[in-house]
């Protein structure tokens, strides 16, 4: 039989405790909807499955990263919207946030990604704009990011698209 161990136990709870979603400071936003747009319209694909199986729509990343990143960050997301516009518009992002009860919306845009380089040196260059809009459609917050990543040997052959992720998870945690 095994005996009981109280560390063990102690360090179930403390890596638990490290790994909750943060908690947002009271009078800010909590409750948001993420609408997504690409003035990309296909990431550079060089593998089979990328082709086959359409991993090479920058959208999707950006929609799933996003929503995981703000719930990480302590954000309720009630809905999300993939714009087939290159950036999503007002009426349409007012709408998504009067249909979900939301209190503003967090809209991510995919400007322009170079991923020549992934081959040959790792390194991919993204470009995301990202802003806050109001229920009533007014713009009160926006950041431009760019981010370079290094992208590993088995990632350039098996499908990169880590560097598109990383690259939203920064530009979430610019978010207010």
């Amino acid at each position: 039989m095994r005996a009981f161990r109280p560390a063990s136990v102690l360090l179930f709870f403390l890596l638990a405790a490290c790994s909750a979603p943060q908690v947002r400071p009271p009078g800010a936003l909590r409750k948001v909807v993420v609408a997504v747009g690409s003035r990309v319209d296909t990431l550079p694909s060089f593998t089979y499955r990328e082709d086959l199986m359409g991993e090479g729509n920058p959208r999707t990343v950006l929609v799933s990263q996003a929503e995981a990143a703000l719930r990480e960050r302590g954000f309720e997301v009630v809905g999300t919207r993939i714009s087939a516009a290159p950036v999503p518009s007002t009426e349409e992002v007012v709408a998504l946030i009067d249909n979900n009860g939301a209190e503003a919306a967090v809209v991510v845009v995919l400007a322009w990604v170079d991923a020549t380089a992934v081959y040959a040196l790792g390194r991919a260059e993204v470009v995301l704009e990202t802003a806050i809009v109001a229920p009533t459609g007014d713009l009160t917050w926006r950041n431009e990011s760019r981010t370079v990543s290094q992208v590993g040997a088995y990632a350039a052959q098996t499908g990169f698209q880590s560097y598109l992720r990383k690259a939203v998870i920064e530009a979430i945690q610019a978010v207010p």
